[in-house]
Protein backbone atom coordinates (compact mmCIF):
# COMPACT_ATOMS: atom_id res chain seq x y z
CA UNK A 1 0.00 0.00 0.00
CA UNK A 2 1.32 3.31 -0.80
CA UNK A 3 2.52 6.14 1.45
CA UNK A 4 -0.05 9.20 2.01
CA UNK A 5 1.97 11.52 1.26
CA UNK A 6 2.59 14.52 4.01
CA UNK A 7 1.11 12.12 6.37
CA UNK A 8 4.25 12.57 8.35
CA UNK A 9 7.12 15.00 7.81
CA UNK A 10 10.76 13.86 7.92
CA UNK A 11 13.16 16.30 9.76
CA UNK A 12 13.92 18.35 6.51
CA UNK A 13 10.45 18.98 5.64
CA UNK A 14 9.69 19.87 9.61
CA UNK A 15 12.43 22.62 9.38
CA UNK A 16 11.77 23.74 6.39
CA UNK A 17 7.80 25.04 7.00
CA UNK A 18 8.99 25.87 10.37
CA UNK A 19 11.14 28.67 8.72
CA UNK A 20 8.07 29.88 6.95
CA UNK A 21 6.07 30.63 9.78
CA UNK A 22 7.43 33.97 8.82
CA UNK A 23 8.05 34.96 4.76
CA UNK A 24 11.86 33.81 3.69
CA UNK A 25 12.86 32.78 0.07
CA UNK A 26 14.50 29.71 -0.44
CA UNK A 27 18.57 30.61 0.22
CA UNK A 28 16.95 31.80 3.78
CA UNK A 29 15.81 28.31 4.30
CA UNK A 30 18.94 26.99 3.73
CA UNK A 31 20.73 29.14 6.22
CA UNK A 32 18.47 29.33 8.50
CA UNK A 33 17.82 25.30 8.95
CA UNK A 34 21.09 24.61 9.89
CA UNK A 35 21.07 27.65 12.72
CA UNK A 36 18.38 26.45 13.88
CA UNK A 37 19.43 22.52 14.85
CA UNK A 38 22.97 23.59 15.71
CA UNK A 39 23.67 22.00 12.12
CA UNK A 40 22.25 18.82 12.73
CA UNK A 41 20.02 19.33 9.95
CA UNK A 42 20.97 20.65 6.89
CA UNK A 43 19.11 21.29 3.80
CA UNK A 44 20.53 20.86 -0.09
CA UNK A 45 19.62 23.04 -2.48
CA UNK A 46 17.96 20.27 -4.94
CA UNK A 47 16.22 19.02 -2.17
CA UNK A 48 14.66 22.48 -1.10
CA UNK A 49 13.72 23.49 -3.82
CA UNK A 50 11.90 19.88 -4.78
CA UNK A 51 9.70 20.20 -1.71
CA UNK A 52 9.32 24.05 -1.68
CA UNK A 53 7.29 22.95 -5.05
CA UNK A 54 5.45 19.91 -3.78
CA UNK A 55 4.24 22.16 -0.88
CA UNK A 56 3.31 24.74 -2.77
CA UNK A 57 1.49 21.99 -4.98
CA UNK A 58 -0.26 20.90 -1.91
CA UNK A 59 -1.08 24.23 -0.65
CA UNK A 60 1.25 24.13 2.76
CA UNK A 61 2.82 27.16 1.27
CA UNK A 62 1.99 29.88 -0.85
CA UNK A 63 4.97 32.13 -2.92
CA UNK A 64 4.29 36.16 -1.37
CA UNK A 65 6.88 37.56 -3.86
CA UNK A 66 9.10 36.85 -7.16
CA UNK A 67 12.07 39.52 -8.06
CA UNK A 68 13.84 37.81 -11.13
CA UNK A 69 14.85 34.34 -9.84
CA UNK A 70 14.20 34.85 -5.87
CA UNK A 71 10.77 34.07 -4.46
CA UNK A 72 10.14 34.19 -1.27
CA UNK A 73 7.30 31.89 1.04
CA UNK A 74 5.31 31.57 3.88
CA UNK A 75 3.50 29.41 5.46
CA UNK A 76 -0.61 28.74 4.61
CA UNK A 77 -3.01 27.40 7.63
CA UNK A 78 -3.20 23.85 6.04
CA UNK A 79 0.47 24.50 6.00
CA UNK A 80 0.17 25.48 9.80
CA UNK A 81 -2.18 22.23 10.88
CA UNK A 82 0.10 20.16 9.47
CA UNK A 83 3.16 21.12 11.08
CA UNK A 84 1.02 21.39 14.58
CA UNK A 85 0.13 17.57 13.68
CA UNK A 86 4.14 16.54 13.52
CA UNK A 87 4.29 18.64 16.02
CA UNK A 88 1.84 16.24 18.84
CA UNK A 89 3.09 12.99 16.95
CA UNK A 90 6.56 13.99 17.56
CA UNK A 91 5.57 14.82 21.18
CA UNK A 92 3.82 12.08 21.68
CA UNK A 93 6.86 10.18 20.72
CA UNK A 94 8.46 11.10 23.60
CA UNK A 95 6.05 10.54 25.90
CA UNK A 96 6.16 6.78 24.90
CA UNK A 97 10.36 7.06 25.23
CA UNK A 98 9.91 8.49 28.85
CA UNK A 99 7.02 6.01 29.61
CA UNK A 100 8.95 3.29 28.54
CA UNK A 101 12.13 4.34 30.71
CA UNK A 102 9.40 4.52 34.01
CA UNK A 103 10.47 8.45 33.67
CA UNK A 104 6.30 9.35 33.41
CA UNK A 105 7.29 12.67 35.23
CA UNK A 106 8.68 14.24 32.45
CA UNK A 107 12.53 14.31 33.05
Amino acid sequence: MPRVKFQTLTEQMFYILLCLRQECYGMDILDRVPAMTGNRVTVGSGTLYNLLEQFLEAGMIRETKVEGRRRSYRLTEKGKEMLDREYERITAQAQDYRRAFGEEDGR
